[in-house]
């Protein structure tokens, strides 16, 4: 099995144009993060987003939770294979929900900075949470993924609970460890350095959180 895997078209209309709408999404967030933040920020913001995903997203289609039917390109990694634009669509989740976190703590909350970016992240999470409520059931009905009902303990919307736990806890921990290495008072090439040891710090604190949670991935 190759890391990069092209598969023959098999979707909906429906699905092409929602990734579509990634795709634009991405393209425009990256004009606009590395217009106004510079591309070493950009690159320290959608690079590990990037990869982290893709790990925990493969890990998931390999343990059996869901799989992604119809899509044209994949990234397969740990026995799992993800569509790319479904990897570009965490950027834009991470991207879209640290600035509306933002945007709403600084404009009622005026206090230190470690209980700021403890706000940020939490509301970044929530908004993430509610996207997906919204999201998931829609795209188990057209079949965009397709979640295993066996392998549920407990579903809303025909969709796992875990999932929306799953979302709250990237995002959450994601927007933690940006906002910590922006404020960092280390070189740009350092801080580079420590977003990408932030991939496994999000990855192991998941892991650990659904485990004692769940019991099991």
């Amino acid at each position: 099995m190759s890391i990069v895997e092209v598969h023959g078209w098999g979707g909906s209309w429906s699905l092409l144009i929602f990734q579509c709408l990634i795709g634009v999404l991405f393209i425009f967030l990256v004009w606009w993060s590395v217009h106004y933040g510079g591309w070493k920020k950009s690159f320290r913001l959608f690079v590990p987003m990037f990869i982290a995903a893709l790990f925990l997203e493969a890990a998931a289609v390999a343990s059996g939770r869901y799989n992604y039917p119809g899509y044209f390109l994949y990234l397969s990694v740990m026995g799992g294979s993800v569509p790319l634009i479904i990897l570009l669509g965490w950027n834009v989740n991470l991207v879209l929900f640290l600035g509306l976190g933002e945007r709403v703590v600084n404009g009622w909350v005026c206090t230190q900075r470690y209980t700021r970016i403890f706000l940020v992240s939490l509301v970044a999470a929530i908004f993430g949470v509610c996207l997906d409520v919204l999201e998931d059931p829609i795209a188990q009905t057209n079949q965009w993924w397709v979640w295993n009902q066996h392998a549920a303990i407990a579903t809303l919307f025909q969709v796992p609970l875990s999932n929306f736990v799953d979302w709250f806890l990237i995002l959450f921990f994601m927007s933690l460890a940006v906002q910590f290495i922006d404020h960092s008072r280390v070189s740009e090439k350092r801080k580079i350095l420590l977003s990408f040891f932030s991939v496994s710090y999000v990855g192991a604190l998941i892991f650990l959180v659904h485990i004692a949670l769940f019991g099991v991935f």
